[in-house]
């Protein structure tokens, strides 16, 4: 079968690059920037970034969709320190915790992804979508407005599963105890967050929900390049990477996990492959977003570190995308 030529040299391009960060092992990137291999591992990501530019550009959905899929970093089993005893009441007490090894997307599943599982299974669309498809130029956005329920059935219909709040915790920080996945000092510019807090139109904490979802969605019905806080094509941040490489944990969307809300301290939670299941209220969140509604930058910042917790019902949020995570090998 013949196909144009941006398209085999794009999808030539992702196979490649793929292929030789795997090879390496996904292990991630060093603790010291200047390094040899971290400047190695971040010239590999960026070149397997602007493949899947390539592809989205070009409108190649369905070899976009196959390479964000591909794209996993294997975590290695292993003790980390899950918590923060300098954190919120619920982040307590820092803690060590046992994980098996698994694998997490590198990036957060994107629009492209979804719309394939949507046709395959007659999923609504999220809000901001119109005729089953998203935004013009945004294949290769993070989804959002998609339930927790919507979040597990696309995990288990693509061979995988949504991550537990200890494995997000670990991609996120590492065995170092990093405070942002980056290191322990903020700097917003690494990811796509609303640290000026944007007012939305006018819309605040203080207007009715319904006021500020509105104005919300209507900023990611937006074309890309508009001003103001939106959604960024996953991975737009590499200098935002956490430890083993996994990009956008910081900002972009908020991300659900497999976990409930436990609002008590983690004292009496398992110190080997933490799950909690039930009562059936709200299901955790990790990770900060691309906007606040509340205009609050420290509360953004606060929700940004890798410790933090948050949650919410099983409803579909502007704000909340997810990525999977898949039982595994760590090389």
């Amino acid at each position: 079968m013949q196909c144009a030529p941006i398209r085999c040299l794009a999808l030539t391009v992702v196979t490649l690059t793929l292929f030789v960060t795997c090879a390496a092992g996904c292990r991630g990137l060093s603790s010291s920037v200047g390094s040899d291999s971290s400047r190695e591992e971040i010239a590999r990501l960026a070149t397997e970034i602007a493949a899947l530019r390539g592809l989205a550009a070009a409108g190649d959905e369905v070899a976009l969709a196959d390479a964000l899929d591909r794209a996993m970093v294997a975590i290695p089993a292993g003790e980390f320190i899950m918590g923060s005893d300098a954190g919120r009441a619920d982040e307590r007490p820092a803690h060590r915790v046992y994980l098996d090894a698994f694998e997490l997307d590198r990036y957060e599943v994107t629009n492209a992804q979804y719309r394939r599982f949507m046709l395959a299974t007659g999923e609504r669309p999220p809000r901001c979508w119109t005729d089953n498809t998203y935004p013009a130029g945004q294949a290769d956005y993070p989804v959002v407005g998609v339930s927790w329920d919507g979040a597990d059935a696309y995990c288990r219909w693509a061979g995988k599963r949504l991550p537990t709040e200890a494995e997000w915790e670990k991609a996120c920080r590492g065995t170092e105890g990093r405070v942002y996945p980056w290191g322990d000092a903020w700097e917003p510019g690494r990811a796509n967050v609303d640290a000026a807090g944007w007012d939305f139109g006018g819309a605040t904490q203080d207007a009715t929900a319904a006021t500020v979802w509105d104005a919300a969605w209507a900023r990611l019905a937006l074309p890309p390049g508009s001003a103001g806080p939106t959604l960024e094509p996953v991975g737009s941040h590499l200098d935002g990477a956490g430890p083993y490489g996994v990009l956008d944990m910081v900002g972009n969307s908020s991300e659900w996990v497999a976990d409930w809300y436990n609002w008590a301290d983690y004292s009496k939670l398992p110190l080997r492959n933490p799950l909690v299941v039930g009562p059936p209220w709200n299901h955790c969140l990790r990770g900060s977003a691309w906007a606040d509604p509340t205009g609050e930058p420290a509360w953004t910042q606060s929700l940004s570190r890798c410790s933090a917790r948050n949650s919410a019902h099983e409803t579909s949020d502007p704000r909340v995308g997810f990525r999977c995570a898949r039982s595994g090998r760590s090389e």
